[in-house]
Protein backbone atom coordinates (compact mmCIF):
# COMPACT_ATOMS: atom_id res chain seq x y z
CA UNK A 1 0.00 0.00 0.00
CA UNK A 2 2.77 2.44 0.93
CA UNK A 3 4.80 1.69 -2.21
CA UNK A 4 1.72 1.90 -4.48
CA UNK A 5 3.04 -0.95 -6.60
CA UNK A 6 -0.22 -2.90 -6.68
CA UNK A 7 -3.81 -1.69 -6.48
CA UNK A 8 -5.48 -2.49 -3.17
CA UNK A 9 -9.07 -2.78 -4.40
CA UNK A 10 -11.08 -2.79 -7.58
CA UNK A 11 -11.11 -4.80 -10.73
CA UNK A 12 -10.12 -4.38 -14.35
CA UNK A 13 -11.34 -6.93 -16.88
CA UNK A 14 -8.34 -9.02 -17.86
CA UNK A 15 -9.64 -9.34 -21.44
CA UNK A 16 -9.96 -5.57 -21.85
CA UNK A 17 -6.49 -4.73 -20.52
CA UNK A 18 -4.43 -7.86 -19.72
CA UNK A 19 -1.50 -6.09 -18.02
CA UNK A 20 -3.65 -3.92 -15.77
CA UNK A 21 -6.10 -6.75 -15.08
CA UNK A 22 -3.21 -8.97 -14.00
CA UNK A 23 -1.96 -6.25 -11.62
CA UNK A 24 -5.39 -6.10 -9.98
CA UNK A 25 -5.45 -9.88 -9.49
CA UNK A 26 -2.04 -10.33 -7.85
CA UNK A 27 -2.97 -9.40 -4.26
CA UNK A 28 -6.29 -11.33 -4.23
CA UNK A 29 -4.56 -14.39 -5.69
CA UNK A 30 -1.81 -14.25 -3.08
CA UNK A 31 -4.27 -13.85 -0.23
CA UNK A 32 -6.47 -16.67 -1.52
CA UNK A 33 -3.73 -19.10 -2.46
CA UNK A 34 -1.23 -18.76 0.37
CA UNK A 35 -3.07 -20.92 2.90
CA UNK A 36 -3.95 -23.55 0.31
CA UNK A 37 -0.39 -23.63 -1.01
CA UNK A 38 1.02 -24.12 2.48
CA UNK A 39 -1.40 -26.97 3.19
CA UNK A 40 -0.68 -28.61 -0.16
CA UNK A 41 3.08 -28.26 0.36
CA UNK A 42 2.94 -29.90 3.79
CA UNK A 43 0.82 -32.75 2.46
CA UNK A 44 3.10 -33.26 -0.54
CA UNK A 45 6.18 -33.32 1.68
CA UNK A 46 4.63 -35.83 4.08
CA UNK A 47 3.43 -38.09 1.25
CA UNK A 48 6.79 -38.02 -0.55
CA UNK A 49 8.72 -38.72 2.66
CA UNK A 50 6.40 -41.64 3.35
CA UNK A 51 7.02 -43.05 -0.14
CA UNK A 52 10.79 -42.47 0.08
CA UNK A 53 10.90 -44.87 3.01
CA UNK A 54 9.50 -47.75 0.93
CA UNK A 55 11.55 -50.79 -0.02
CA UNK A 56 11.21 -50.31 -3.77
CA UNK A 57 12.82 -46.87 -3.46
CA UNK A 58 15.82 -48.46 -1.72
CA UNK A 59 15.94 -51.09 -4.46
CA UNK A 60 15.86 -48.45 -7.20
CA UNK A 61 18.53 -46.44 -5.38
CA UNK A 62 20.75 -49.55 -5.17
CA UNK A 63 20.32 -50.10 -8.93
CA UNK A 64 21.80 -46.63 -9.49
CA UNK A 65 18.67 -44.65 -10.37
CA UNK A 66 19.44 -40.94 -10.14
CA UNK A 67 17.96 -39.03 -7.22
CA UNK A 68 16.11 -36.70 -9.59
CA UNK A 69 14.45 -39.57 -11.43
CA UNK A 70 13.81 -41.34 -8.14
CA UNK A 71 12.04 -38.29 -6.75
CA UNK A 72 9.98 -37.27 -9.77
CA UNK A 73 9.32 -40.60 -11.45
CA UNK A 74 8.93 -43.00 -8.58
CA UNK A 75 8.10 -40.99 -5.47
CA UNK A 76 5.80 -38.26 -6.71
CA UNK A 77 3.73 -40.62 -8.82
CA UNK A 78 3.14 -42.95 -5.90
CA UNK A 79 2.48 -40.06 -3.53
CA UNK A 80 -0.11 -38.66 -5.92
CA UNK A 81 -3.25 -39.98 -4.25
CA UNK A 82 -3.00 -37.97 -1.02
CA UNK A 83 -1.95 -34.92 -3.02
CA UNK A 84 -4.98 -35.23 -5.31
CA UNK A 85 -7.24 -35.71 -2.32
CA UNK A 86 -5.97 -32.51 -0.72
CA UNK A 87 -6.42 -30.61 -3.99
CA UNK A 88 -10.02 -31.76 -4.23
CA UNK A 89 -10.83 -31.00 -0.63
CA UNK A 90 -9.11 -27.62 -0.67
CA UNK A 91 -11.34 -26.50 -3.51
CA UNK A 92 -14.12 -25.90 -0.98
CA UNK A 93 -11.79 -23.65 0.99
CA UNK A 94 -10.99 -21.73 -2.16
CA UNK A 95 -14.68 -21.17 -2.89
CA UNK A 96 -15.44 -19.93 0.60
CA UNK A 97 -12.24 -17.89 0.61
CA UNK A 98 -13.29 -16.32 -2.68
CA UNK A 99 -16.40 -14.92 -0.98
CA UNK A 100 -14.26 -13.10 1.57
CA UNK A 101 -11.53 -12.13 -0.92
CA UNK A 102 -13.98 -10.70 -3.45
CA UNK A 103 -15.66 -8.68 -0.73
CA UNK A 104 -12.40 -7.30 0.68
CA UNK A 105 -10.85 -6.45 -2.69
CA UNK A 106 -14.12 -5.22 -4.23
CA UNK A 107 -14.07 -7.73 -7.09
CA UNK A 108 -17.31 -8.52 -8.90
CA UNK A 109 -17.82 -12.27 -8.78
CA UNK A 110 -19.92 -15.05 -7.38
CA UNK A 111 -18.70 -14.35 -3.84
CA UNK A 112 -19.71 -10.71 -3.88
CA UNK A 113 -23.00 -11.74 -5.55
CA UNK A 114 -23.65 -14.04 -2.59
CA UNK A 115 -22.80 -11.37 -0.02
CA UNK A 116 -25.00 -8.78 -1.77
CA UNK A 117 -27.85 -11.28 -2.04
CA UNK A 118 -27.62 -12.08 1.66
CA UNK A 119 -27.71 -8.36 2.44
CA UNK A 120 -30.80 -7.87 0.22
CA UNK A 121 -32.40 -11.13 1.44
CA UNK A 122 -32.74 -12.34 -2.12
CA UNK A 123 -33.32 -16.00 -1.33
CA UNK A 124 -33.65 -17.18 -4.93
CA UNK A 125 -30.18 -15.87 -5.81
CA UNK A 126 -28.72 -17.30 -2.60
CA UNK A 127 -30.14 -20.72 -3.42
CA UNK A 128 -28.84 -20.46 -7.00
CA UNK A 129 -25.32 -19.54 -5.88
CA UNK A 130 -25.25 -22.31 -3.28
CA UNK A 131 -26.55 -24.84 -5.83
CA UNK A 132 -24.00 -23.70 -8.43
CA UNK A 133 -21.05 -23.86 -6.03
CA UNK A 134 -22.22 -27.28 -4.80
CA UNK A 135 -22.37 -28.59 -8.36
CA UNK A 136 -18.92 -27.21 -9.14
CA UNK A 137 -17.51 -28.72 -5.93
CA UNK A 138 -19.07 -32.11 -6.72
CA UNK A 139 -17.76 -31.96 -10.30
CA UNK A 140 -14.24 -31.15 -9.11
CA UNK A 141 -14.32 -34.06 -6.66
CA UNK A 142 -15.63 -36.40 -9.38
CA UNK A 143 -12.77 -35.37 -11.67
CA UNK A 144 -10.30 -35.91 -8.82
CA UNK A 145 -11.74 -39.39 -8.21
CA UNK A 146 -11.41 -40.20 -11.91
CA UNK A 147 -7.83 -38.96 -11.92
CA UNK A 148 -6.99 -41.51 -9.21
CA UNK A 149 -6.98 -44.21 -11.89
CA UNK A 150 -4.53 -42.25 -14.04
CA UNK A 151 -2.16 -41.42 -11.21
CA UNK A 152 -2.13 -44.82 -9.56
CA UNK A 153 -2.67 -47.88 -11.76
CA UNK A 154 -3.69 -49.92 -8.70
CA UNK A 155 -6.88 -47.86 -8.52
CA UNK A 156 -8.88 -49.09 -11.49
CA UNK A 157 -12.55 -49.73 -11.83
CA UNK A 158 -12.99 -53.29 -13.01
CA UNK A 159 -16.03 -55.48 -13.08
CA UNK A 160 -15.29 -58.88 -11.64
CA UNK A 161 -17.12 -62.02 -12.69
CA UNK A 162 -20.08 -62.85 -10.57
CA UNK A 163 -20.05 -59.54 -8.76
CA UNK A 164 -23.45 -58.37 -7.64
CA UNK A 165 -24.42 -54.83 -7.04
Amino acid sequence: VALRMLPVAGYVNIFADPAEGFRYLILPAISLGTVQAAFLTRTTRAAVLDVLGADYIDAARSRGVSERRLLFRHSLRNAGLPILTVIGLSFGGLVTGAVVTETIFNIPGIGSLLVNSITRRDYAVIQGVVLFTTLVYLTVNLVIDLLYGLVDPRVRLTASKGATR
